[in-house]
């Protein structure tokens, strides 16, 4: 009744952790697809079938972020048919991070509205000086 779901082998007097509705002697719970262990405390999801590390879920289930090409664990901002970190997302000008009010230039270029007008002031400027 009590064996390892990795070993198929009784688990006794030792310790033993719980994890997808089996008992796992300790260093039998491992990760289905990195293979690494997960111990006792450490996050275990299950998944389809398939017991997973915390790292392994992420890169499964996360997406991608189109600024820093990293793994999107918490907060994500959707613009330009793409996933990005919110500080990913940012004015071309000013680097600091977009809300949903922005403008994207010609170049493909995303500016804050104030950023954006600016550069349009800087261009007539430029247009009227002498040459």
């Amino acid at each position: 009744m009590n064996e390892c779901g990795h070993c198929f082998v009784k688990i006794g007097e030792e310790p033993a952790i719980l994890a997808n509705g089996k008992m796992w002697h300790v260093n039998h719970l491992l990760c289905d697809l990195c293979n690494c262990r997960i111990s006792d405390g450490e996050r275990c999801i299950p998944q389809n079938g398939i017991i997973l590390c915390g790292d392994c879920h992420i890169k499964t289930t996360r997406p991608i972020c189109k600024g820093c090409g990293d793994f999107i664990q918490t907060n994500l901002c959707e613009a330009l048919n793409s996933t990005w970190h919110p500080t990913c997302f940012q004015c071309s000008v000013c680097q600091k991070p977009l809300d949903a009010e922005f403008h994207q230039m010609p170049n493909k270029m995303c500016v804050h509205a104030d950023c954006f007008w600016e550069l349009q002031l800087r261009i007539v400027v430029c247009k009227d000086l002498p040459k």
